[in-house]
């Protein structure tokens, strides 16, 4: 009977966004039991594209379920495993839907809303769906593909077209992601999604925009810091295993960046399983991926960095992380100081202490005491006198007159 309001200002620009239950141990059983939904946000550089809307806009919630036959009640696990998948998918609350489409085209926004399940989905008549957004907004200009991955949490936001279709054509939205994933191929698949059939109607047949928006990129040569995140499975006295970033659960903080400063961080798969890493705060650029190898138990790359793939260039909140490779992302921590979690979004590892906090820090504060006085001044002399790296506040490469200055003016300004 009780409940707690938030109030969000939506200082961003138009997404697909989502929101779900995060308490620890329970996210996966709450987020099965229905606390998850869309949450869309728009703005007036979206608006002004002929994109599909109205009838022509739909939000897809993909998720899997196992139902008692007998009863039609869903099945969970008793007890905590590593991963869950149903033999049953659901759109938008449906199980196996059909939708009639006019003939045109159509804005779908998609959300894996499954807790442990990647879809790779694509058309059963092998045509192509287009990319143009991912979570943090549109790319910047649309891209054709065949088939999409999307792992759990992230969102899509696609169009397809169904202009040129015989009235009655069938068109099954199918998926053949193994499970877990990425797996061997045909293992776990559950292959049929949704229905797709064709009506006589015209729909929206004008052509998609050439340019959609603009994605100003992040540059690497400017983060203050590159953080390192080994994610692995260890061994446990109380459950048997449990998985952690960089050995460490919850309770312990070890990344404080400063607000307005921007850094790469690195997600280094250590198991055999693909993990859909979310940073809360911030929306980040993939930068590349590339294999490794661990020799006396250290993390060494090997061979060339592989770029993202082009409808991965955008703003994204969800990150695939595949097995046996560093993902690298860049980030800009904008607009709030305080506490924000980051997170596997397989929920079963993620209830099981994947996930951790990460704390933002107004650059005033430079001793990080949560109080903004004559203290943090005196402890950034102390360091810009000694050589501390702390010391070259601006990230110029040099402590010297400069950092003193730059300190100086953030610390008055405050934030």
């Amino acid at each position: 009977g009780e409940f707690v309001e938030y109030v969000y200002p939506n200082n961003q620009q138009a997404a697909t966004l989502w929101y779900s239950d995060h308490a620890m141990g329970i996210t996966r059983l709450n987020v099965s039991m229905g606390l998850a939904g869309f949450y869309l946000v728009r703005d007036a550089v979206e608006s002004a594209l002929d994109l599909p809307k109205d009838t022509y806009e739909i939000p897809l919630a993909i998720q899997d379920r196992i139902f008692d036959r007998a009863t039609g009640q869903f099945v969970y696990p008793d007890l905590w495993q590593d991963a869950s998948f149903g033999d049953t998918i659901l759109v938008n609350g449906k199980v196996w839907p059909s939708l009639d489409v006019d003939q045109g085209k159509y804005r779908f926004r998609l959300l894996n809303g499954s807790t442990s399940r990647t879809y790779t989905l694509s058309l059963s008549n092998n045509d192509p769906i287009t990319v143009i957004g991912t979570e943090g907004g549109l790319l910047t200009a649309p891209v054709v593909v065949g088939e999409i991955t999307i792992t759990p949490g992230e969102r899509m936001d696609i169009v397809i077209d169904f202009a040129g279709y015989a009235p009655g054509t069938e068109i099954i939205l199918t998926n053949s992601a193994p499970a877990p994933f990425p797996g061997e191929p045909g293992i776990g698949v559950v292959p049929d999604v949704m229905q797709f059939i064709v009506t006589a109607n015209p729909g929206h047949t004008n052509p998609l925009p050439a340019t959609l928006r603009e994605v100003p990129p992040l540059d690497p040569a400017d983060a203050v810091v590159v953080r390192p995140f080994e994610l692995q499975q260890f061994t446990d006295l109380c459950a048997g295993s449990v998985w952690l970033i960089n050995g460490l659960g919850w309770e312990t903080i070890t990344e404080s960046p400063d607000l307005g400063t921007i850094e790469v961080w690195e997600f280094i798969n250590r198991s055999a399983i693909s993990h859909p890493m979310h940073i809360h705060m911030v929306m980040s650029q993939v930068v590349n991926r590339q294999a490794f190898e661990v020799i006396d138990g250290e993390i060494v790359p090997i061979g060339d960095p592989i770029l993202p793939l082009p409808e991965e260039q955008g703003w994204q909140d969800t990150i695939q992380c595949p097995p046996g490779q560093i993902t690298r992302v860049i980030q800009k921590f904008e607009d709030y100081t305080g506490k924000f979690p980051y997170h596997s979004n397989t929920l079963e590892l993620m209830d099981h202490e994947m996930m951790r906090q990460f704390k933002i820090y107004c650059p005033a504060d430079f001793n990080k005491d949560d109080i903004d006085n004559t203290l943090d001044v005196l402890a950034f002399l102390n360091a810009w006198a000694t050589g501390d790296p702390r010391g070259d506040f601006n990230h110029d490469g040099e402590i010297n007159t400069l950092d003193v200055l730059a300190f100086l003016n953030a610390w008055v300004a405050g934030c």
